[in-house]
């Protein structure tokens, strides 16, 4: 297998070293070299097959002297003989060969001649394949560096190539004894090294040659490939390459995208919080599955369950779930671009788990969907009123009850009970997609998301006038946290600190906003929207598509408002858990562990501990806005040096090239660029106007004062509701995640602030410093002027 993978790699136009083979008995002819050096290597039939590989089992003599290499062969044969696969296969060859030769004499004489060729071809292939081993013979290099690159990652991470890269020789690297660096690269999104010390790494032609070959050789063969290679005087060789067969391609693929979801959850997430929103999510399609579904619900119960998943401490959707889901409903193949489009998906690849659902049952779902189209705004304003009722409830019991289990039963009756009715809020959602596609025209729909903006200006103008000392500053803003105390950057992280949970950080703001407020601009800004959107109301109201666009977007805003503070709730369940038990860390927990901890009273500092150390590492892994999974896998949280590389010449997943190995690549940019070229980056437009300033890069808004950002145009990978301060102050907004209905894009329009989302990697190609123009309606960024670094 490994000899004959060369031998196409080599008929290919790959660079292979010369190499011949031998069977046992064969005399060694090494006329093909000059060279006085060879590595012989074994090529046992079975080594790299499907079922089984045995990389490592036989042995390998590098650097064998010429007049050696005869002897060395001799010894791989010697290490064949000591495996029973080996043993087996002369009886078994001779067995086999016999029955063959039997069949064929017992063929019908009307087929014997038709039949006679292609049964004698394939007896003498398998005798051939059966009863002779070989030994391979090849050139030996003296490079540099040599390593392994593998395809996809061998735990399953198939949108993941990795190289692992050491000196000289690479059997010390296979065998982990010498210093190594991993490159992790994921196509189209980054490339970041792993490793330090002595080891000499690949410079960027090395990189970009090695993972272009690294395609070309997964195409060839069809299968994800371990290639082993080594770099002998600037020049790449392939030494070997075999199929990956640790992968096990029975299991589900997953696909996790990130897409919108990071608005909510951004950064890394702890425990609680991901198995929190999994089951909301679970629970509310599952709702949703029996209102469209009826007794087909069953067959999706798997989908339900798998909406949503975490990776490398992340948040993600669960894509191919929302495309089965999507692919139910009428006229699905126009919804689902929509969907993509108003949610950001970037990635338009469609992928589906599930067969494509009956004719009948798109037609019972199609009836249900016009139906609860027509009355979801009416459903929406019932579930608003249901909500509320319940809500203050629960927030009664809540406070009241100081018993750790009394909490947790509350928990699981406020989820049954808040979430019964909540699978409407899909429908609305899908409303305001389509409505909103349709309409066509960046307006500024949702009213309600100026609700909570209003009421911090009213809380400004309280502290301004009265101070927080004051009566009245403690009065208002009472009302303020009651409202919105929980509306904040990450309002869905259980963990986050609110206003609600932590007043400082309201009056910590508001002092900083008063700090950097010269005149009551923003006042003035809440009354010109208000005359804008009073004006734009009349002039729009005789269109019902515009109607339904703006009362699907406001009851939207007041429904995740309403989701916002039911995460506030069960947040506040678990912090009086936490004061009962063991304080913070009871975030490190699932919600079976943490029923389990309450009920049994097991420990888990363990496993505590171990998330703890899991969150510190992920924190420092780039973040990817898309992966492919093979079953539950999760990247390794890398303990030594982490570099991000230069992503210049790696912004999208080269194709096959058309030119010989040789020369470069033509998909690769190039680096020859005069410095006076203005760059230009396309994402999507999502809020009207034109402006030109300095950029601020925010990671984290913890690292920021709100005085920071005005005049500013703010960039990140997206935002959240609890960034309207910095946006209010700022004047213009960049974002590498986003969409049309974002809450970023929601606020830019209500403050009439450009802004362009969805730029990929504009994290990494802009920092604090750099002069850029923004036009909010082509969806543009330019840069002028770059900062010296």
């Amino acid at each position: 297998m490994k000899a004959r993978h060369l031998e196409i790699l080599k008929e290919q136009g790959f660079p292979v070293p010369r190499f011949i083979l031998v069977s046992e008995n064969e005399e060694v002819d090494l006329s093909f070299s000059e060279r006085d050096c060879f590595a012989v290597r074994s090529n046992f039939s079975s080594e790299d097959s499907g079922e089984h590989s045995f990389a490592g089992q036989f042995l390998t003599r590098l650097n064998v002297k010429r007049e050696k290499v005869q002897e060395a062969v001799q010894e791989v044969f010697a290490s064949y003989a000591g495996s029973l696969d080996y043993k087996e296969k002369a009886n078994r060859g001779k067995a086999e060969y016999d029955l063959k030769q039997q069949g064929k004499a017992e063929q019908n004489e009307n087929t014997e001649r038709q039949e006679n060729a292609e049964q004698q071809e394939n007896i003498e292939q398998k005798k051939a394949d059966l009863l002779v081993e070989t030994v391979l013979i090849q050139e030996m290099l003296f490079p540099e560096k040599s390593g392994v690159l593998f395809t996809k990652n061998p735990k399953g991470i198939l949108s993941e190539m990795v190289v692992v890269l050491g000196q000289g020789l690479g059997d010390k690297v296979v065998e982990d004894q010498e210093n190594v660096l991993t490159y992790h690269y994921f196509p189209g999104e980054c490339l970041y090294q792993e490793g330090q010390g002595t080891v000499i790494g690949l410079d960027e032609d090395e990189l970009k040659t090695l993972f272009s070959l690294g395609e070309e050789i997964e195409q060839l063969f069809q299968k994800p490939m371990d290639i082993e290679f080594a770099i002998e005087k600037g020049k790449i060789y392939i030494l070997q390459a075999r199929a990956i067969t640790t992968l096990d391609m029975q299991l589900p693929a997953r696909i996790l995208d990130n897409s919108n979801i990071s608005e909510s959850f951004p950064g890394i997430c702890l425990p609680l919080s991901e198995s929190f929103a999994g089951e909301m999510y679970s629970g509310i399609f599952t709702s949703l599955g029996r209102r469209f579904l009826g007794k087909s619900v069953s067959s999706y119960e798997a989908v339900f369950q798998r909406m949503v998943g975490g990776f490398s401490g992340r948040m993600y959707y669960e894509i191919s779930s929302w495309y089965d889901i999507l692919r139910l409903l009428p006229f699905s193949g126009k919804i689902i671009p929509v969907w993509q489009g108003m949610l950001g998906v970037s990635n338009e690849e469609i992928s589906f788990s599930k067969k494509k659902p009956s004719f009948f049952l798109k037609c019972r779902i199609a009836l249900l969907f016009c139906y609860y189209f027509i009355v979801s705004q009416r459903k929406m304003k019932e579930l608003d009123k249901f909500f509320q009722e319940r809500y203050a409830e629960y927030g009664k019991r809540v406070e009241e009850e100081e018993e750790a289990q009394a909490l947790y039963r509350i928990f699981l009756e406020m989820k049954e009970d808040l979430l019964r009715e909540w699978d409407i809020t899909l429908m609305n959602d899908m409303v305001s997609f389509i409505s909103t596609h349709l309409y066509g025209k960046k307006m500024a729909f949702s009213l309600e998301t100026m609700k909570p903006v209003r009421a911090l200006s009213a809380l400004k103008a309280v502290a301004r006038k009265h101070g927080l000392d004051s009566e009245e500053y403690r009065r208002e803003k009472k009302s303020y946290i009651s409202a919105y105390g929980d509306r904040i950057e990450g309002e869905l992280k259980l963990e986050t600190r609110t206003y609600r949970s932590n007043e400082e950080l309201l009056d910590r703001w508001i002092l900083d906003a008063l700090e950097a407020e010269k005149t009551d601009y923003l006042e003035k800004d809440c009354e010109e929207t208000s005359r804008m959107e009073k004006h734009s109301e009349q002039k729009q109201r005789k269109s019902f598509l515009y109607r339904l666009a703006e009362s699907s977007c406001n009851n939207r805003e007041i429904s995740r408002l309403h989701r916002t503070r039911c995460f506030g709730l069960m947040r506040r369940i678990v912090d009086k858990i936490g004061e009962k038990t063991i304080g913070f860390d009871v975030y490190y927990l699932s919600l079976d562990e943490l029923k389990e901890f309450l009920f049994s009273g097991k420990d888990f500092s363990l496993k505590i501990a171990r998330e703890r150390e899991l969150r510190k590492a992920y924190e420092r892994l780039p973040v990817l806005s898309r992966v492919k999974l093979l079953g539950k896998v999760d990247r390794d949280p890398l303990a030594g040096e982490i570099r991000v590389l230069s992503y210049e010449s790696f912004k999208g997943k080269s194709e096959k090239s058309s030119v010989p190995f040789s020369e470069e690549p033509k998909n690769f940019e190039s680096k020859g660029k005069a410095e006076s070229t203005p760059r230009v980056f396309f994402g999507r437009g999502v809020s009207k106007g034109i402006f030109r300033g300095e950029v601020l890069k925010i990671k984290s808004l913890q690292e920021l004062r709100a005085t920071e950002a005005k005049g500013k145009i703010l960039l990140s990978y997206s935002t959240d509701p609890g960034w309207f301060p910095y946006l209010d102050m700022a004047s213009g907004l960049i974002t590498e995640r986003g969409s049309l209905l974002s809450h970023s894009a929601i606020l830019a329009r209500e403050l009439e602030k450009p802004a362009v989302v969805n730029i990929p990697h504009i994290m990494k190609e802009l920092q604090s410093g750099d002069i850029v123009e923004i036009d909010g309606d082509l969806g543009i960024c330019s840069v002028i002027k770059q900062k010296e670094k």
